[in-house]
């Protein structure tokens, strides 16, 4: 629009003919001046297009690279200017994959080249956290001994050290508590390490918690223990290891439940039978007057109601309300 203008000019606005062939030079000239600059806004615009196309292609190569553990070609390709915190639909970056795949030399060459030590993915995680869950203790320590954050928590609270117990992973448990991992660290929930282990019947990492001195009467923020997240969850084999160390069977949460309701409710046969072998309360309240035997018949649980039934569950009990089993 702005270079038809001149012309209407022209025509409102006759000139001297002396002036006429100059005029339209300038415009000749000043429309080439507006080509070039459009044509070169143009090129420059398509280079970059090809240039951010190529970096990304670059960007995806070495992703795959560090699963491989290829140092030489993650070299190769952080030299042709593949981004170093180049990241997947996850978030997660080169040192990350290399992390949790357990490639200490790609660890290395990345950190060698400026990779960040505390870059987080989109769920808040950091390479540590991917290391530790993993499983990748020599990772772990590569990282700790390049000054990864120990006490870092991702977007739910986790820790390192409660992203390791949550997986079993013993050997980085260790690990982490050797270079001081805060044994009593708590999520969002208020969980400690020893609770999530025990809710997954990570055993073998429960033994080392305890062992270590982790409080075994921690309560979350609903006043859950450790032994009330493996007997709601299950898991009978850390059931029997808490109570070996001392764990209070009759320990109530904040509405009153016991073990052996959430254990009952859940329809845990298995673990219903140990707590009730070890002396739990059979007719046990919680805050509102209900049993045991009242949660597994709501909830349907007919081999948990057979099993209370047969060691004297009483059928008649009532609840605060009056109501008795369904």
């Amino acid at each position: 629009m702005s270079g038809c203008l001149p012309i209407v000019i022209l025509k409102m606005n006759p000139i001297a003919p002396g002036n006429f062939y100059m005029l339209l030079y300038s415009l000749e000239v000043t429309n080439m001046k507006k080509t070039s600059a459009l044509i070169m806004t143009v090129v420059m615009m398509l280079a970059a297009a090809a240039c951010v196309s190529r970096n990304d292609a670059l960007d995806d190569e070495l992703l795959s690279a560090v699963e491989t553990g290829n140092s030489a070609l993650v070299e190769n390709l952080l030299d042709r200017g593949a981004a170093i915190e180049a990241r997947d639909d996850l978030g997660r970056t080169a040192l990350m994959w290399a992390s949790r795949m357990g490639e200490a030399a790609v660890v290395e060459t990345l950190l060698d080249r400026g990779a960040a030590l505390e870059a987080r993915d989109n769920d808040g995680w950091t390479t540590l956290m991917w290391a530790s869950a993993e499983g990748e203790a020599a990772v772990v320590e590569t990282l700790l001994d390049r000054g990864a954050a120990l006490e870092a928590r991702d977007d739910t609270g986790v820790t390192a050290l409660m992203g390791a117990s949550s997986e079993g992973q013993s050997a980085v448990v260790e690990t982490l508590l050797d270079y001081g991992a805060a044994l009593e660290a708590r999520d969002n929930g208020g969980r400690t390490a020893l609770m999530l282990a025990s809710a997954n019947g990570q055993s073998a990492v429960v033994e080392t918690l305890l062992d270590r001195g982790v409080a075994l009467e921690a309560r979350d923020g609903d006043g859950w223990t450790a032994l009330t997240w493996a007997s709601g969850g299950g898991q009978s084999a850390v059931v029997e290891t808490l109570l070996d160390r001392g764990a209070v069977i009759e320990a109530r949460d904040d509405d009153g439940w016991t073990a052996l309701m959430w254990a009952s409710a859940t329809g845990q046969s298995a673990v219903v039978e140990t707590l009730l072998d070890r002396g739990a309360a059979l007719e046990a309240r919680n805050d509102d007057g209900e049993t045991a035997l009242m949660w597994a018949s709501r909830y349907d649980q007919a081999a948990v109601v057979k099993i209370l039934l047969n060691r004297g569950a009483d059928i008649n009990a009532r609840s605060g309300e009056g109501d008795t089993a369904p």
